[in-house]
């Protein structure tokens, strides 16, 4: 059961609105998945993909310490395997 906000007090709120902190979390979500994207499709750019997998092995660490990936499944092989051997 939810506790409805009066707007006289913060106290005994169970849901608070959403806090920059969660934005944040979303934000490294998103760019995490957009680094993993960029890794597996650079083909051409040796250095272009270590660069882009190194800062995707850097946000993975923050995520894992988060919990994301005891949630979220990696289905793309070759990302799973990545992201296993750093652990």
């Amino acid at each position: 059961m939810d506790v409805v906000h009066n707007g006289s007090s913060a106290q005994g709120m169970r849901n608070p609105p959403a806090s920059a902190d969660a934005y944040a979390a979303l934000g490294w979500i998103e760019e995490f998945s957009e680094l993993a994207r960029l890794a597996i499709d650079e083909e051409d750019d040796e250095s272009l993909r270590r660069r882009y997998e190194d800062e995707l092995l850097r946000r993975a660490a923050y995520l894992r310490a988060a919990g994301l990936f005891d949630v979220v499944e990696i289905r793309h092989p070759a990302l799973r395997a990545m992201l296993a051997d750093t652990r």
